[in-house]
């Protein structure tokens, strides 16, 4: 895809808006003025208003190409976007005091990665000027990201694991998020109809399918039928779409299947679709997952988790232990 709106970001990976999305608007909620202006420090390292702007519509790209954004999100936005540049800034700070340091070479074979993303070099620069950077301002976005990296390898590079009895422990403890919810199986005949069709058309749709539930009702088998009418994907299978849960069907359709009898069939049903015939299969109730079809997957979930509420911990430690100062834009200049 192609890039207009670059920004590193730092905690991830760089992240650029879409080269053929509409540019953000000089109007943008997200903009303010007098954007230079420092809104933090982080033991004295300055943040200003702009890099803060930019690191909002990285976090919200749509809603500041169109303006579909409340004052309570910008606020939220800026102040989300805020607090990651201030987390970066420790991480980095940390970096440097561990004794990181990332060499020339290292920074110019990201910046030939980076650049590979773009037609041409004249579209790299013209996207770091769309971002008030140069090429030297970009190298040290890069220099911090891979210093970040580093230091996040190296206070949590290590692997956690847990045991499988500890696993198991979480398990029998919450056994309420391991479980299958209740499941149907249905057989459908669908009759499409487009929908802006003529009333014409939906008549005719309508017809269609009373006179193929007519033949079922008179004992025809339904998946016979469906073979030869339906026009849905599972008509192969004689209408059977398989087990199903709620959330999966049309609201209507899933209202309708779920209040049926096993083996009970509906009347002709009408959605923006067409026209639905519905059969109850079978019904499966709610169950538990037994531990060993979970197991692996819960192990890697929680030793992510685990690593997760460290790095969360190391931050909070980071901050408690830093300088940090907030100003009002108009209180300091760089």
């Amino acid at each position: 895809m192609k890039k207009e709106f670059l920004l590193a970001a730092l905690l991830i990976l760089p992240l650029f808006y879409a080269e053929n999305a509409p540019p953000a608007a000089s109007s943008s909620k997200l903009e303010e003025d007098h954007s230079t202006k420092i809104v933090a420090s982080v033991n004295g390292s300055p943040i200003n208003l702009m890099q803060v702007q930019l690191r909002g519509k990285l976090i919200l790209p749509q809603a500041s190409y169109h303006g579909q954004i409340s004052d309570e999100k910008i606020k939220e936005t800026m102040a989300e976007a805020l607090n990651q540049l201030i987390i970066e800034d420790l991480m980095h700070q940390e970096a440097k005091k561990a004794g990181i340091s990332v060499s020339e070479k290292e920074i110019n074979n990201r910046l030939k990665e980076i650049k590979k993303g773009y037609k041409s070099d004249e579209a790299f620069n013209k996207s770091l000027s769309a971002n008030n950077l140069d090429i030297n301002s970009f190298k040290r976005l890069i220099e911090k990201e891979i210093a970040i990296k580093r230091i996040k390898d190296k206070a949590f590079g290590k692997a956690i694991s847990l045991s499988e009895a500890k696993v198991k422990d979480y398990y029998e403890k919450n056994k309420e998020k391991f479980r299958e919810p209740e499941k149907i199986r249905l057989r459908q005949i669908l009759i499409k109809v487009p929908p802006y069709a003529s009333k014409e058309e939906w008549e005719k749709g309508r017809k269609k399918a009373e006179g193929i539930l007519s033949q079922i009702k008179e004992g025809k088998e339904f998946a016979k039928l469906a073979k030869e009418f339906s026009d849905d994907p599972g008509r192969e299978k004689g209408g059977d779409i398989g087990f199903i849960h709620k959330g999966r069907l049309e609201p209507y359709i899933e209202s309708i299947a779920y209040s049926m009898k096993v083996g009970e069939m509906s009347d002709v049903l009408q959605t923006i679709y067409g026209y639905h015939i519905i059969k109850l299969e079978e019904k499966k109730p709610p169950e538990d997952i037994p531990f060993p079809k979970i197991k692996e997957k819960l192990k890697k979930d929680l030793e992510q988790l685990a690593i997760e509420e460290k790095q969360t911990e190391w931050v909070k430690e980071l901050k408690e232990k830093a300088d940090i100062k907030y100003y009002a834009p108009s209180d300091k200049k760089e």
